[in-house]
């Protein structure tokens, strides 16, 4: 084979190796940056067992706007 040939294929494979070198770190740093952020995010817990409730009405009566927006224009239409 003649030579430039030759020295077009080695050129070739030492940009493959950089390509895959470049893979590398970039798959490491990626990796690195997603474990340092997991690792300053603060873990937030729910405690199911506290049910949490406005004061009102049980269930979906509990909210203020129902009853404003529901009870007072059906009282409404019953005294026009």
């Amino acid at each position: 084979m003649s030579s430039k040939f030759l020295q077009m294929v080695d050129s070739a494979q030492e940009c493959k190796r950089e390509f895959d070198l470049s893979v590398v770190y970039l798959k490491n740093s990626l990796h690195d940056s997603v474990v340092t952020a997991q690792s300053k995010v603060q873990q937030v817990t729910f405690d199911s067992s506290k049910v949490q409730t406005t004061g009102w009405l049980r269930g979906s009566l509990s909210y203020p706007w129902v009853v404003i927006c529901t009870i007072i224009p059906a009282v409404m239409e019953m005294i026009v």
